[in-house]
């Protein structure tokens, strides 16, 4: 039997899962359904499609239509020099796969086990999923999240890197254990946020609802948060503090939404970098200083906040596309 191209077999493997195939789909199927790849990728497409299945807007994408896009966006290679164009291509693709439950293997990384589940998103991109025991997890750009296939231990046990919001299923009996590099978050049903990049000095946990308690990587325990509490670690001495804080500012970005109160560009610019996938330098004494209040709608292009930056805070700013890395913004004082 002629092999299959690998687009082709995955685009049949796809419209399966969906029940979308027609007659002539059916047909070319049926003929290579037995075959190893064939069946790889199909298990693949199907657990995909699964993991997905409550992703943000789901209800709202045409999946026949959405597909046809994947693949169109796929085959686009021309440069550009709108910035938005080629965050679209970097960011939007994968998601509208990822919403529909469906996803070209090459656009994100999503590894399966028996027993545990590995999901890596790249910069620009986010997810929502529900896990076995009903929690339901929101993942930010760039994280990497480690989660079992079923939770049958003493403890409900996941591991971060990045940053997440997590609405808990409540089980008193067995406790939800969120491990990173810096600490451990312990609950039994409640709704917090968890930020731990590697790259970050600092590990923040940020409590909505309930009651969280917290440990460092050595079992130590260090505190409960009650809801509005922020919790802070430095990464390199261990140090922990305790504020309260107005949760919408850490918990927005789960509806596509940056709230910006009096933050400086300097931090700002790194939450730009993670969400549009794009490299950012601020040019100019002191520009990172400038404290900017606002709100930043990923719906939206870069460079339509970027004007509105430039209007109020009286700095202006350069695209540099690259049709071969990540696009940069340069950002000066007038």
């Amino acid at each position: 039997m002629e092999k299959m191209d690998d687009n082709r077999l995955w685009e049949l493997c796809v419209k399966k899962v969906n029940n979308s195939l027609d007659l002539s789909d059916n047909k070319e199927f049926e003929r290579i359904k037995d075959t190893e790849e064939a069946k790889r990728q199909l298990l693949l497409a199907e657990k995909i499609h699964y993991k997905s299945a409550k992703s943000f807007f789901h209800e709202r994408i045409d999946k026949e239509k959405s597909w046809k896009h994947i693949n169109s966006k796929i085959r686009f290679n021309s440069p550009t020099r709108k910035l938005w164009v080629s965050l679209f291509g970097y960011a939007a693709v994968f998601i509208v796969a990822l919403l529909i439950g469906v996803a070209v293997p090459k656009l994100f990384k999503q590894r399966f086990s028996d027993s545990t589940n590995k999901i890596e998103l790249e910069w620009g991109q986010m997810s929502k999923m529900t896990l076995s025991d009903g929690t339901q997890v929101w993942l930010n750009a760039g994280t990497t999240f480690e989660y079992p296939s079923t939770f049958d231990g003493e403890t409900r046990t996941v591991t971060l890197n990045g940053e997440a919001q997590f609405k808990v299923a409540h089980n008193r009996e067995v406790p939800f254990k969120v491990k990173t590099k810096t600490g451990v978050v312990i609950v039994h049903g409640t709704t917090f946020n968890i930020s731990a990049y590697n790259d970050d000095p600092d590990m923040t946990v940020t409590l909505i609802e309930g009651k969280v308690s917290v440990e460092n990587t050595k079992d130590q325990y260090l505190t409960i948060l009650k809801p509005s509490d922020q919790l802070r670690i430095i990464k390199d001495n261990g140090k922990a503090s305790l504020k309260k804080v107005n949760t919408d500012y850490y918990t927005s970005w789960i509806e596509g939404k940056i709230l910006l109160n009096k933050t400086k560009l300097s931090e700002m610019t790194i939450l730009l970098k993670r969400w549009y996938n794009v490299d950012i330098e601020l040019v100019g004494e002191g520009i990172g200083d400038l404290q900017i209040s606002g709100t930043i709608s990923k719906g939206k292009p870069l460079d339509l906040f970027l004007k509105i930056l430039e209007r109020m805070y009286d700095v202006k700013y350069e695209i540099v596309a690259n049709s071969n890395k990540k696009d940069k913004v340069i950002i000066s004082k007038n």
